[in-house]
């Protein structure tokens, strides 16, 4: 294949790739940052995606590893029936997630949720 041919189809999937994503998907709340002034952080705006993304993967069910004998994720009542511990790992004592650290948004967007009672 020519280097012309490479580029070209470089630049086709760059586009194709954005063109896919909507309004409404770059307006969604992610992890990697914090959730709008005056909007309440929530299971559903902030949180969901902060645990699919950070703890999931040492603790969903079906992965055959210590982490899921200690706790597993699977949607908000698992979090909310241990909110202490996991407020104490994640907030005061920075031991999860073991795979690297929340920027201090997400800390401090998880933060406020436990502040606010756990909202859904």
């Amino acid at each position: 294949m020519s280097k012309n041919r490479i580029i070209l189809a470089g630049i086709t999937t760059v586009y194709l790739l954005l063109a896919a994503c909507s309004k409404k998907q770059a307006e969604e709340i992610v992890p990697g940052g914090a959730v709008p002034v005056g909007t309440a952080v929530t299971y559903t705006n902030f949180v969901q995606a902060l645990f699919q993304t950070k703890c999931a993967f040492c603790h969903s069910p079906g992965t055959n590893t210590t982490a899921t004998a200690a706790w597993t994720y699977n949607g908000y009542s698992s979090i909310t029936s241990i909110a202490a511990e996991v407020k104490q790992a994640v907030l005061v004592n920075k031991t999860m997630p073991l795979t690297g650290s929340l920027s201090s948004a997400e800390l401090q967007s998880l933060q406020a949720w436990f502040d606010q009672g756990t909202p859904q």
